[in-house]
């Protein structure tokens, strides 16, 4: 015995140090895990699904989506960001190509970022970048708001859609960044933060502005890496004086001349490249060329959509433009140049084979605001819109696109979300939601597929906004409260049973005690005066008068004895809940007609189950009372008694063959009284069928929630019996 507790506290004891071992071991790993190098390469291949692509990108505001090898941010939203990689990152550089789409913004990386939100500067973390309106590389850090370290001058300009090669180092407390023009040029800004924020994540960034991204790459940063970006020299610490200024590249001093530079250079490009051509033809004016003719026209527009087709509108109207031949990126807000080929459909032109020139940026359009109705009309067809609906439906393609399904007043249509990461950045609306939208009408089938009237192709999930939830008063909420109304009836009902079935098993223990008073003190009274009453006639002369009335006493003590025996009997029906309803009928019919000429017949039909107290007792008393005054008034041969359980009720019948009788004549008697007030107390149909020599039928049906509750009570008792072996008593 105690070699096997021994064998059995090494056994655990090898288990338990296992279990430490495994635990300590997985810990180790995860930790490794965690802070493993940094490494990330992507080329934004979207047709690719090996490395060097990767996903695990998370939007913060914007329009991005992949593009020819390409990330591109269409919005000019302030302080869109797009993050990949881990929190626990510490020391890495990045480095990709990046371009500006349009003036008076910027572009870069963010890095070592965390707790971010949607909104401008809404991180913890540091960015570096290009500048076009100062011509600047800047660094800067953002905790909720925005701190610049000093920035470097760019003197070959920075250009909206040219190339930069941007290069960004965080090591240890040492942020640098390096810029190279497609001229050759090398800007380098760097800062030593004494505070700094050591660990976070990696992303793009930009302000104000769309931008373009290509042949991102993220890999651990060294100490040889960040001096041969500052070439041996040391970043220096904001607003601390330098110690030994000999070794710190130092810009040449700017002269007015490159300050007037910085400021309208931007301005000078617009005027000298926006070269437009003066006879462009309104967009709506293309519906009066002639018909089954695609004459070539230039139009003039703002780009109001770019994916998943590029839209142009003027002050006249809209026009799609599918695969348009651009020179350079045109992003939301561009004002355009296009000329094409133009095709007429039924309530819009199509322009195709058509080159599209970019005039200047930064000119947004007011969405129209119309109803519903109006935009089913085909009127807006390519037009820049805003419409209200409530959503009746949800359908996302992965993170493709997402489509939503809207009704106002009998009319419906789609909103649809193409574009890639800003379909995944859609907010999620309950069905029933009042919705406003802004995007492009479109009665094209591609997109509506037939089934509603128009659709409405949004720009990003932000052209989204909840104006109303869904009402309470819904089909869903009225079937939760319907159905909670049926609990709770339901269960006032089981109390209600309950109190009912405790209330009459206090009056059978009232009739049981009765009862046995009855049989302690009457009937035993009347037996043992019968007894002596008996022998006292016994000892009287034969033949007087003394023992002709003590022989009639005693007579009279026997019947009295007898109908004793039967109120204890009618009172106390002991057997109901041993025998069920069937035998206690039986047993107690047998009582009735003992030692008479009348034979008794019972017969069950159906499935027979277990009745509630209340129903069992009230069929037996109706029974026992049918069967006493079938004997009592009319002296039958027979008595048929029949109990048939039907799916939703149990009916009860007592037939005789005796006298018969006029029911208008006694059915006012007692006991036919007594049997129509217990069934109507029971809310059961009860009915008499009788006539004078044709014997008499009794019949009482009980419907409805007796099955439901005699099945709870059942099961209450079965498990009281199992469990807690505490049978009911009565």
């Amino acid at each position: 015995m105690r070699a096997s507790v021994r064998r059995l506290r090494l056994l655990a004891g090898l288990v338990l140090c296992s279990g430490a071992a495994l635990f300590l071991g997985a810990r180790f790993a995860y930790r490794q895990w965690q802070n493993r190098e940094p490494t990330f390469h992507d080329n934004f291949d979207r047709e690719s699904y090996s490395l060097p692509h990767q996903g695990g990108w998370e939007a913060f505001g914007g329009t991005w989506e992949m593009q020819d090898g390409t990330m591109q941010n269409i919005s000019d939203d302030r302080g869109a960001k797009l993050l990949n990689g881990r929190a626990e990152w510490r020391d890495y550089e990045i480095e990709a190509d990046v371009q500006l789409l349009s003036e008076t913004g910027d572009a870069g990386f963010v890095i070592r970022t965390s707790t971010e939100e949607v909104g401008v500067d809404a991180y913890h973390g540091y960015f570096a970048g290009l500048r076009d309106l100062d011509d600047t590389l800047i660094i800067g850090r953002a905790d909720f708001g925005w701190h610049e370290f000093p920035s470097v001058l760019v003197r070959s300009h920075i250009h909206t859609r040219t190339w930069y090669h941007l290069k960004v180092i965080a090591l240890g407390c040492d942020i640098a960044a390096s810029a190279i023009t497609p001229e050759g040029e090398t800007a380098v800004a760097s800062v030593h933060d004494e505070h700094c924020i050591r660990q976070g994540r990696f992303g793009l960034q930009s302000y104000s502005t769309g931008a373009v991204w290509r042949n991102l790459e993220v890999r651990p940063a060294t100490q040889v890496d960040l001096s041969i970006m500052l070439n041996g020299a040391k970043p220096p610490v904001p607003n601390a004086p330098l110690v030994d200024a000999s070794n710190i590249p130092v810009d040449p001093p700017i002269s007015n001349l490159e300050n007037y530079q910085r400021v309208f250079a931007p301005m000078r490009r617009e005027l000298r490249d926006n070269h437009a051509d003066l006879s462009a033809t309104p967009i709506a004016n293309l519906r009066l060329l002639p018909p089954n003719v695609s004459p070539h026209v230039t139009i003039h527009g703002v780009v109001t959509l770019v994916s998943p087709l590029l839209f142009i509108q003027d002050s006249s109207g809209g026009i799609s433009v599918p695969a348009p031949k651009a020179v350079i990126p045109v992003q939301i807000g561009d004002a355009v140049e296009a000329s094409g080929d133009a095709e007429l459909h039924s309530f819009s032109s199509v322009l195709r084979n058509a080159s599209v020139r970019l005039l200047w940026s930064h000119t947004q359009l007011p969405a129209m605001a119309v109803t519903a109705s109006q935009g089913a009309t085909g009127s807006f067809d390519a037009q820049f819109i805003e419409t209200e609906g409530r959503l009746t439906s949800v359908q996302r393609e992965g993170s493709k696109s997402v489509t939503l399904q809207l009704d106002e007043g009998n009319q419906s249509f789609l909103a649809i979300v193409q574009s890639g990461t800003s379909a995944g950045k859609l907010p999620t609306f309950r069905l029933g939601s009042r919705l406003r939208l802004r995007g492009i009408c479109v009665v094209d089938k591609s997109f509506t597929g037939g089934e509603v009237p128009f659709a409405v192709l949004m720009r990003s999930g932000t052209d989204v906004q909840m104006l109303a939830p869904p009402p309470w008063w819904n089909t869903a909420h009225i079937v939760e409260l319907t159905v909670c109304l049926f609990v709770v009836l339901v269960f006032i009902q089981i109390v209600y049973s309950s109190f009912q079935r405790s209330r009459l098993r206090a009056v059978m223990d009232e009739r049981e005690r009765l009862a046995m008073e009855m049989h302690d003190t009457l009937a035993q009274s009347f037996a043992g005066l019968g007894f002596q009453l008996e022998a006292l006639s016994e000892e009287a002369p034969p033949g007087s008068s003394m023992r002709s009335q003590l022989q009639s006493t005693v007579g009279l003590v026997r019947f009295a004895h007898k109908q004793a025996r039967s109120n204890i009997s009618a009172v106390r029906p002991a057997n109901l809940e041993q025998l069920g309803l069937a035998g206690a009928l039986e047993q107690a019919a047998r009582s009735i007609v003992q030692g008479g000429p009348v034979t008794i017949d019972l017969a069950v039909r159906g499935e027979p189950r277990t009745l509630p107290l209340q129903i069992s007792d009230t069929l037996f008393r109706i029974g026992q009372e049918a069967i006493a005054n079938s004997v009592r008034h009319g002296h039958p041969a027979a008595i048929r008694i029949r109990l048939a359980y039907g799916k939703d009720s149990v009916q009860l019948t007592v037939h005789d063959n005796g006298q018969g009788f006029c029911p208008g004549k006694e059915s006012s008697g007692f006991g036919m009284q007594s049997m129509r007030q217990r069934a109507e107390h029971l809310g059961a149909n009860f009915r008499v069928r009788s006539t004078s020599g044709h014997g008499t039928v009794v019949i009482v049906r009980v419907r409805s929630s007796w099955q439901m509750l005699s099945s709870l009570g059942s099961v209450t008792r079965n498990l009281r019996k199992r469990y807690l072996h505490a049978p009911e008593h009565g």
